[in-house]
């Protein structure tokens, strides 16, 4: 009786796990992406207001293109030569061109 018992447990058992399978794995897709430099935080590279005087502060600042993966548009914003980072192009053009999603 007992032994029937667990012949039938285990025949369910088998059929039921050979059936069920394993799931299929999941599918990824290539992700695009953009260049590394893209990713950077905008950082215009202000000079600290000590190193300059009223005559040169207008004259250095100058208009630059950073690129926002967020909206995916490239934005001016006003840069000096003290710092930054590669997110900083000298037209918009350039910054379209460079962030553009690749695979």
């Amino acid at each position: 009786m007992i032994y029937s018992l667990v012949l039938t447990i285990s025949i369910f058992l088998h059929n039921l796990l050979s059936t069920a399978g394993s799931p299929d794995p999941p599918v990824f897709t290539d992700v695009q992406h953009y260049p590394c430099i893209c990713y950077l935080p905008p950082d215009s590279g202000l000079c600290p207001i000590e190193e300059m005087n009223d005559d040169t502060i207008d004259k250095e600042l100058q208009v630059r293109y950073y690129f926002d993966p967020v909206t995916e548009k490239c934005y001016p914003f006003g840069t000096q030569s003290c710092g930054g980072n590669e997110n900083r192009f000298e037209n918009i053009g350039i910054c379209q061109s460079i962030c553009t999603k690749h695979e």
